[in-house]
């Protein structure tokens, strides 16, 4: 499941993972992230994962529909979780995406992290 984050910037979408995520949760990621997006401007991505436990496949079909032709349109994602193996993502996830910055925060550095994001 995927909560909504409000950080009060039109320059970053914000959400908090727990559980498994579904494909109505992409849709209202998707429609939070598209209400941000202009065409001139890039948007940060805020991630608080509290536990996860992978994608439906009709979800990972629309993150994968809607973020592959939209990846010029991301300039930075945070990442906050107390996983190692987050962490290690993050840094994948960096090198995979040159124009996207990744970094990973722990949670007790979660505000550091969105503001960062909303810079």
């Amino acid at each position: 499941m995927i909560e909504i984050i409000d950080l009060k910037s039109d320059k970053a979408i914000g959400m908090r993972i727990f559980g498994k995520i579904e494909k109505q949760d992409i849709d209202a990621v998707l429609k939070e992230a598209e209400s941000k997006l202009d065409p001139a401007g890039k948007i940060g991505v805020y991630v608080e994962v509290e536990e996860f436990k992978g994608f439906s496949m009709e979800a990972l079909i629309e993150d994968l529909r809607f973020a592959i032709p939209n990846l010029k349109r991301f300039n930075k994602k945070a990442v906050v979780s107390d996983k190692q193996w987050m962490s290690r993502l993050a840094e994948i996830g960096d090198r995979l995406f040159p124009g996207i910055e990744v970094r990973h925060y722990d949670p007790d550095r979660k505000q550091e992290a969105r503001d960062w994001i909303c810079e």
